[in-house]
């Protein structure tokens, strides 16, 4: 006998071990039918988790460790059950700030590389400052989510500049709203999880100028969410969903597996999506360095990644340093069988995550807020 487990979940690229372990019935084998649902925000997906409405997310791995914490007024605390992949976002900007940082690299005596976040986050506080100067408005950059991976990379990025982030506009639109607002002139760029970038590139609206590994490397990007109290009362079934996920990710490692791996997950995203960018997006097509990864390995999840996010939270003002604090959040994510990988920081000398120096890591990314 079948449990059928309803999941929300965002069209995202990283949604697509959900797809692969529905397809090749890896939820059947583990006595699961994995229902998904698609949805539009993800404060509806986390709303439709605490009421009942779904018995599983797709969620961002921080707002999992912020329903811990209590922050946001969160109802329901969750837990992470398995991780859906590592990193998978990226910086874009319209193609007239793109302009921008290009003329400030064609100035005499100025040399950099666009590529270079160190080099592309120093221009950006030249930007900002002439901005000011010149009377015109801030520059504005939309996340998704407060509690999110792209928040906090945004942050990061301002952070090796040494921006004040109340020096621009930080405000939050639905990844699928990224393009249109872009277009309109509403935002001056965004950090977003693909296949957003690729496709409002591709659409000639924006420059796709980071991706997150280089601003954040092995990242936890969105876990298979549960209500805490839920998995408490029932901890196999969380367990039996965490497999099914480890077994997609298993299959699809293996070459002979990697174009189905990638058709899948693009034939249930849709907008557009095809396997060529999923396969782009994995580094599978020879040419790109990958950006997202859905390996096994990625679906591995620890206290110390938890610790991790929670301490670009605290950098964010969106959590105080404390030790308590602290092992609650590492409570946050249900350890997976394997050790993930450990994020670190290549915008901050490529700092690997030690967790028994969270606080002096802390004090690296903290930047002074103008009065």
């Amino acid at each position: 006998m079948t449990r059928v487990l309803r999941i929300s979940y965002m069209p995202l690229t990283d949604a697509g071990l959900l797809f692969v372990a529905a397809t090749k019935k890896f939820d059947r084998e583990e006595g699961l039918v994995f229902e998904l649902r698609p949805e539009a925000s993800w404060a509806n997906l986390r709303d439709k988790l605490a009421l009942g409405i779904c018995d599983a997310a797709h969620m961002l791995a921080p707002a999992v460790v912020a329903s811990a914490l209590g922050l946001d007024g969160f109802p329901t605390p969750m837990i992470g059950a398995v991780a859906l992949g590592l990193d998978g976002n990226a910086i874009s900007v319209s193609p007239a700030l793109a302009a921008v940082f290009r003329e400030k690299i064609s100035r005499e005596n100025v040399s950099g590389d666009l590529s270079d976040p160190l080099f592309t986050a120093r221009a950006l506080s030249e930007i900002v400052a002439e901005r000011k100067i010149q009377n015109l408005p801030p520059l504005r950059f939309a996340h998704v989510f407060p509690f999110s991976s792209h928040h906090y990379q945004l942050l990061l990025w301002l952070a090796a500049g040494k921006i004040d982030p109340g020096a621009v506009r930080l405000m939050v639109t639905p990844p699928p709203l990224m393009e249109q607002s872009i277009a309109g002139g509403y935002i001056d760029g965004f950090c977003v999880g693909e296949p957003w970038n690729t496709l409002a590139q591709q659409a000639g609206e924006a420059e796709i100028l980071h991706p997150s590994r280089a601003l954040a490397r092995d990242c936890p990007e969105k876990v298979l969410a549960f209500p805490r109290e839920a998995a408490r009362i029932e901890p196999e079934l969380a367990r039996a969903a965490a497999r099914a996920v480890r077994r997609a990710a298993v299959w699809g490692e293996a070459p002979e597996n990697r174009a189905e791996f990638c058709a899948i997950i693009a034939q249930n995203i849709g907008s557009g999506l095809t396997a060529e960018m999923v396969a782009r997006s994995l580094g599978e097509d020879g040419r790109s360095a990958p950006w997202l990864r859905l390996d096994s390995e990625a679906t591995a999840l620890s206290g110390d990644q938890a610790l991790f996010l929670y301490m670009l939270m605290v950098a964010a003002g969106h959590a105080v340093a404390s030790e308590q604090q602290a092992e609650c959040a590492r409570l946050a994510f249900w350890p997976l069988d394997g050790a993930p990988p450990t994020p670190s920081l290549p915008l901050f000398g490529d700092a690997t995550f030690d967790p028994e120096h969270w606080r002096e890591m802390l004090d690296v990314l903290t930047v002074p807020r103008d009065d």
